[in-house]
């Protein structure tokens, strides 16, 4: 199946990862046509240049087994084998979120004693079918809950979301490769049909969940303060301490944190002052662009200010997305007014709140170099979308998901649904906002940046 994202010769990629930037989130390659083969012999010596010794290749950490699973464009099955009764109990009580013990079957190998609970806010108060044995709220599958270090492939833990908010199964999937893309980093995604001891339950999306594994793989490291937001994480003064949480690191006392938003409050308006020091800014750029261009509303920039963590890495805050599953939506009803595909991109503010009340966006955005960069993200985004728009992709990634989505027992939209999602002709569906969105950018763009 042809994958849509940035357009490498593959050989180069696989064997000179450690050449560029962050290559650990690169986007899946497509593999040019045509191209002229390269021996072993010639690609040895043609790597041994004054700037690049031959030992260098080798000295690069090879990514966990995980990600070439994740990157590998499937649909994989799970069986979770547990009591029946244990099932019936976790299935009907979903708020509790407590964890039980599970034995995972992922493609046909088991994982025994992990610990499974259900997860998420609003996706678990949405119901498919009435019937108690059929509910489908989202999992969290965590590994080495009961058996220390114990991994799926180097995964300790994976999100299985329930696509309450998706009739298309993919805007999760897109909303995280437009990160990479950017050659940011953000989880990786895939899908996984899911049983119960051998009884259909349902067609989900897999994410690599922000836990250790994850900021091993892109920091080298998971045991620094990690915050995750909660709701309205605005980052003002004024921010109720239950905003945000700290989920890892040893240093309680939120110093780090607390001199963000003081430097963020005092930061003048169109100076950089001291921000690069504690904060990686082209991570949040790469957030805001990602986040405009595919209007996800339920962001740092929206009403909401949440679906984002922050990790402290050398002194300095990064931030991860998270729950990317409202990208791409033409309306949405708890959500008025919404202009989806025609949504500026000018600033990357919705939800009718003022650029004051979140101070990332009114203090960096204030920045000419910082603006013209996130411009250069959002431009470089709408020529990925455009790619897609102009492809097989969207169709053959239907094709692969049709079947699962016909005979899922709990889905919560109809099959037709589904496949108009894919129909450029309906407006809202996901075939059309991509194209809609490309026309409105190309133009917009061009208003904003004018040769």
């Amino acid at each position: 199946m042809k994958k849509f994202q940035a357009t490498v010769l593959a050989i180069s990629v696989l064997l000179l990862s450690g050449c560029r930037g962050n290559t650990k989130d690169a986007p899946l390659e497509i593999v040019i046509s045509g191209q002229t083969e390269i021996s072993d012999s010639e690609f040895i010596d043609n790597s041994r240049s004054e700037d690049n010794s031959y030992d260098e290749f080798f000295k690069e950490e090879q990514e966990p087994g995980y990600v070439d699973f994740f990157k590998e464009t499937a649909v994989h099955t799970i069986d979770f084998q547990m009591p029946a009764s244990d099932w019936s109990y976790f299935i009907t009580h979903p708020f509790e979120k407590t964890y039980r013990t599970v034995d995972v079957v992922i493609d046909g190998e088991m994982y025994e004693n992990a610990g499974i609970r259900t997860r998420g806010n609003t996706s678990l108060y949405a119901y498919a079918v009435f019937e108690e044995d059929e509910m489908r709220p989202p999992f969290e599958i965590k590994f080495d809950k009961y058996i220390d270090d114990r991994t799926f492939m180097g995964l300790d833990e994976l999100s299985l979301l329930n696509v309450v908010d998706d009739r298309s199964f993919l805007r999760e999937y897109i909303g995280y490769e437009g990160f990479r893309v950017l050659d940011g980093f953000a989880p990786y995604v895939t899908f996984f049909n899911i049983t119960v001891n051998g009884r259909l339950h349902g067609l989900y999306v897999g994410v690599e969940s922000v836990d250790s594994s994850f900021l091993e793989r892109v920091f080298n490291s998971h045991k620094h303060n990690l915050y995750k937001s909660e709701t309205q994480t605005t980052l003002l003064p004024t921010m109720s301490k239950s905003a945000i949480t700290q989920q890892k690191g040893s240093d309680k006392s939120r110093a780090d944190l607390n001199n963000l938003i003081k430097t963020l409050d005092t930061m003048k308006l169109g100076e950089k002052e001291n921000i690069e020091d504690i904060l990686d800014v082209d991570s949040v750029l790469k957030y805001f662009a990602v986040n405009a261009v595919l209007h996800n509303w339920d962001d740092y920039a929206g009403y909401y200010a949440h679906n984002f963590y922050m990790y402290v890495n050398d002194g300095k805050f990064y931030f991860i997305p998270w729950d990317m599953n409202e990208v791409c939506l033409q309306w949405q009803r708890q959500y008025d007014p919404s202009d989806g595909s025609r949504q500026d991109i000018a600033s990357p503010i919705t939800g009718g709140i003022s650029v004051s009340q979140r101070p990332l966006v009114n203090k960096l955005l204030a920045v000419d170099e910082y603006y013209n960069k996130y411009l250069d993200y959002c431009s470089k985004l709408n020529d990925w979308l455009k790619e897609i728009d102009e492809s097989s992709w969207l169709n053959d990634m239907r094709d692969m998901l049709d079947e699962y989505v016909k005979n899922d027992p709990t889905r919560f939209y109809d099959y037709s649904s589904f496949r108009n999602q894919f129909n450029k002709s309906y407006f809202s569906g996901l075939s059309y906002y991509i194209h809609d969105r490309t026309v409105y950018l190309t133009k917009r763009l061009k208003q904003l940046r004018p040769e």
